[in-house]
């Protein structure tokens, strides 16, 4: 790794808890000088503007959110599993982020509705990804047996994440689990009443055994 990618990496991971906090627009090049000890001649030298340090600071969040999620979700042996899993990952997310300041797709969310028409795109992007890994949880689940096939996947991906979200939202402003203590119980409900048979015989089988399929 050369020096000039030192640098970036550097900047990039000094600036992004600056980001998901601040904003775009709440951060000052003061503020970036201040969390990197570099001047504005280093930073531009580079990146090309704020624009471009936000958008690396943002995916740099994203990314080790997916890592967290990753991690939380390896052990759990069946798709209902992955899915509590990641309900469980949400519910601890409110006072622990993987990043400080909160959630970034959310915040960035909130921040690019009315502006930033190219980030815009990417924080799109970025939700609809994450909407279709939780439908491609639920869709691999109803192939293994574990969910009833009457089960509508896209429609209860965007349910559990959209519930989520707005329980993140609204607890980080309260100051309290209360809102994603609820929303999550009310997710795994879900999980539960479309559950079928085959799935508790699995649970009871690897119960007994110690053995299951592997996270994916």
């Amino acid at each position: 790794m050369t020096k000039a990618e030192r640098t970036r990496i550097f900047i990039i991971e000094q600036t992004a808890p600056l980001f998901n906090k601040k904003g775009f627009d709440g951060t000052t090049l003061a503020d970036l000088s201040a969390a990197t000890g570099l001047t504005k001649g280093a930073l531009y030298g580079n990146f090309r503007d704020k624009e471009e340090i936000s958008l690396a600071a943002f995916k740099h969040s994203i990314t080790k959110v997916k890592s967290m999620v990753r991690q939380n979700l390896a052990g759990a042996e069946t798709y209902r599993g992955q899915l509590s899993a990641l309900l469980d990952f949400y519910a601890a997310y409110v006072f622990k982020p993987p990043v400080p300041g909160g959630c970034p797709l959310l915040n960035c969310a909130v921040e690019v509705d009315d502006n930033r028409v190219g980030m815009r795109r990417v924080v799109l992007k970025e939700l609809t990804s994450t909407v279709d890994f939780i439908a491609t949880l639920l869709d691999r689940g109803v192939a293994a047996g574990e969910f009833k096939t009457t089960s509508d996947t896209r429609k209860l991906a965007y349910v559990f994440f959209c519930s989520v979200e707005g329980a993140l939202m609204f607890a980080r402003v309260e100051r309290s689990s209360q809102a994603m203590d609820l929303v999550v119980a009310h997710c795994k409900s879900i999980l539960e009443t479309i559950s079928t048979n085959t799935y508790a015989t699995k649970k009871s089988r690897r119960n007994r055994t110690g053995r299951g399929h592997s996270a994916r």
